[in-house]
Formats: structure tokens, sequence, C-alpha cells
């Protein structure tokens, strides 16, 4: 399996989103969304408030094979 097939593979297992922004030194805020549309709606939101925001969106997986994966996507 390449690379790309894992990732596909992953991407067609989708159990929901999560925007997290790093607050500091181990912390996090962590928001589930359940479509990426309302993730990205979040992600754009946190932005607007703090420019600077280190923020990311995150897919939560879970493939039949395998156990939960995070993979980043936005």
């Amino acid at each position: 399996m390449t690379y790309q097939d894992y990732e596909k593979e992953l991407l067609q297992n989708i159990n929901h989103y999560t925007v997290t922004e790093f607050l500091g030194r181990g912390q996090y805020n962590k928001i589930d969304c359940t479509d990426l549309d309302h993730a990205k709606n979040i992600k754009q939101q946190i932005l607007d408030k703090n420019k600077i925001a280190r923020v990311a969106i995150y897919a939560v997986c879970k493939p039949e094979a395998r156990p939960l994966v995070n993979l980043i996507v936005g």
C-alpha cells in the first residue's frame, strides 16, 4: 500500500473533525465538528478574533482495520 492509498483509505473513513487551537505550552482548545465546512467556519472565527492564532483542522478517522487516527486537513 502506498502512502497515497493509506491517506485515501483514511479519508474514506472520517468519523468527525476537530478544530484545535494552540493556547500555549501544552494547552489546547479543541472543538468537535460534524463536517469540514463547520470546521472551516470555526477556524475562520478563531482567526478573525486573533490573526496570529495557531489553528489546525484534524480529520478523526476510524478505519475498520486500524485504531483511531488523526490526520491534519487544514
